[in-house]
């Protein structure tokens, strides 16, 4: 697809977009097909967060360093933006989006010899057996004494009521209220916080349940819910990419961006933008030699992260529009991952695991079962690995088994034994424990991680993840603002699905892009931005919810927690 922005497009044709991570590339990819001529300045590597990144020095023979990742990418099936995206990308004589592959099993795995259940998540929306997911859930239930059926039954009304509420109760009351206080953790057991409260969001999205709010948290449960149940609209429950992720989606979409006439600037950084009577004129840009130069532009879409935006921005950008310095008032919180690489192929389940009872919220995938057509130890490494599984470690702040210590005050040493050790306890079967510390190979850290140097002292993380706390959705930026030819994108921008995923991300750059072809009078085509597509069933109770609460009523299936009701 190719087309001109339209003989009545104001203001010329020159864009540059600040970031070149799924946000940014995904802006550059929409307006080079209409025409634009875009520059896409990154400080890194293409990519952001979502990239490979080389273990340097581990490949041997002629083989490639292994393979490391910020964390592992899945696209669940209610993904439709970013896997839209994707297959418009040439890749192998396909497309990207042929390269997701199906996950079919989700393992839930426990700890203190109890072995984990595995729920079956195979097959599309027309063949997936909605019984055997259910039965599957409820052989999880009953092998956890701990947790009540009245527990297990309120969980299934949080998620009625959401999927039942209309969008007035959705953006001013669920907005406000914390995802804790909504399925009353706080007096409940410790197995339904860790099973239904606690595990959903800090392993999904590295969101902390007593902040997250019930608008962002309550959406993408549904949403993965009705995946996991057949939902119609929903793709696969749940997919993975079929090699490292630079290999199989950013690589080709690079290549693809530049036969697009996109032009990369990768190491340069942009330091501000400069004004002049109340528009950007110009990104000032510091390049890898330390040079400091000015590219000017028409147009310009800022596409970093929540945490550099306003850096990036600038004073005179912020003047223009006081709106977006409320950026710097959303949170951010860690999830980042550790690959282990070891020495034989582990597959453990085919699909994701959810380790419920690890104090660091873990979860983790053996990806090379995944990775077809790639003979692992052939193309990576020394010749002697020949499987990676990929860690998400998503709370940081809370004490480890082994030191006693969170692990932001723990050296990179003790993070990684750390988190074997969290693995290794709740990944048995028949009481057999399938790990062991022979299996390891190489373990990679994300370089983004600058380790304590000294006792006493905090790691930090420059790559940290947006978390949508309760009430924050008032400082998110819109994807056009009050300077007239600047625009927002990430997944930090207010559209759609207001949480920190490649899906927003896309949704965002889309956005960002009509606002721009609106502005700019361009004749192109706008952008096709997919959002919350419900059943058509729930229509009739979501309306009914509007006037409830118009009336100030709470939604007609809401019940307090039974534990609640006699306090």
């Amino acid at each position: 697809m190719r087309t001109d922005p339209g003989s009545g497009a104001r203001g010329g044709r020159r864009v540059v977009v600040v970031g070149g991570g799924p946000a940014g590339l995904t802006v550059a990819m929409e307006l080079a097909e209409r025409g634009f001529e875009v520059t896409v300045v990154e400080a890194r590597a293409l990519g952001g967060k979502a990239r490979s990144i080389p273990v340097l020095g581990t490949g041997r023979g002629g083989r490639s360093d292994l393979p490391g990742e910020h964390g592992f990418r899945f696209f669940p099936g209610f993904y439709r933006n970013v896997t839209e995206t994707m297959a418009r990308i040439p890749a192998r004589g396909g497309s990207v989006a042929d390269r997701l592959v199906a996950t079919t099993e989700v393992l839930y795995a426990r700890d203190g010899e109890r072995d984990g259940v595995v729920v079956d998540i195979a097959g599309g929306p027309a063949t997936r057996n909605v019984e055997v997911t259910l039965r599957a859930m409820g052989r999880l239930a009953a092998r956890t004494p701990g947790l009540s059926p009245e527990e297990s039954a309120h969980f299934a009304n949080r998620l009625l009521v959401f999927a039942t509420s209309g969008r007035s109760r959705r953006d001013g009351e669920f907005e406000n209220v914390s995802w804790w206080d909504f399925t009353a953790g706080a007096t409940a057991s410790e197995e339904y916080r860790r099973l239904c409260v606690i595990g959903p969001t800090r392993t999904l999205v590295a969101a902390k349940a007593e902040s997250a709010s019930v608008a962002s948290i309550g959406r993408v449960q549904v949403e993965f819910w009705a995946g996991l149940l057949g939902g119609a609209r929903h793709a696969e429950a749940d997919r993975v990419l079929d090699a490292p992720s630079t290999e199989a989606w950013i690589g080709p979409w690079a290549a693809h961006l530049v036969g697009l006439g996109v032009r990369f600037l990768v190491g340069h950084r942009v330091t501000r933008l400069r004004t002049a009577r109340g528009a950007v004129r110009a990104a000032v840009v510091r390049t890898p030699s330390g040079v400091v130069r000015e590219i000017e532009a028409d147009w310009f879409v800022c596409a970093v992260p929540a945490e550099a935006a306003v850096r990036t921005l600038g004073p005179e950008v912020c003047e223009l529009d006081e709106s977006l310095r409320a950026v710097d008032r959303l949170e951010t919180d860690w999830m980042t991952g550790v690959q282990f690489f070891l020495r034989e192929r582990t597959p453990l389940v085919h699909g994701h695991v959810i380790h419920v009872d690890s104090p660091w919220a873990l979860t983790s995938v053996a990806q090379a079962q995944f990775w077809s057509g790639i003979d692992f130890s052939a193309r990576y490494g020394d010749g002697t690995v020949h499987d990676c599984l990929s860690v998400d470690v998503s709370a940081w702040d809370v004490p480890g088994l082994l030191t006693g210590r969170p692990a932001r005050e723990c050296t990179r040493e003790e993070v990684v034994r750390e988190v074997w050790h969290q693995l290794t306890q709740s990944l048995r079967r028949d009481g057999r424990g399938l790990l062991s510390p022979g299996l390891v190979h190489t373990c990679f850290t994300d370089p983004a991680i600058r380790w304590p140097s000294k006792p006493g002292s905090l790691a930090r993380n420059t790559d940290p993840l947006l978390i949508s706390t309760a009430g924050s959705r008032r400082w998110r930026p819109k994807p056009a603002g009050k300077v007239p030819n600047l625009f927002q994108a990430g997944d930090h921008v207010d559209v759609d699905l207001n949480l920190a995923t490649m899906e927003a991300a896309d949704q965002s750059a889309k956005a960002a892009v009509n606002a721009l072809l609106a502005t700019a009078g361009s004749t192109a085509p706008e952008c096709v931005v997919r959002g919350w597509e419900q059943p058509a069933e729930l229509a009739r109770l979501q309306r009914l919810d509007d006037e409830l609460y118009a009336a100030g009523l709470p939604n007609t299936f809401d019940r307090p927690a039974p534990w609640q009701r006699d306090r």
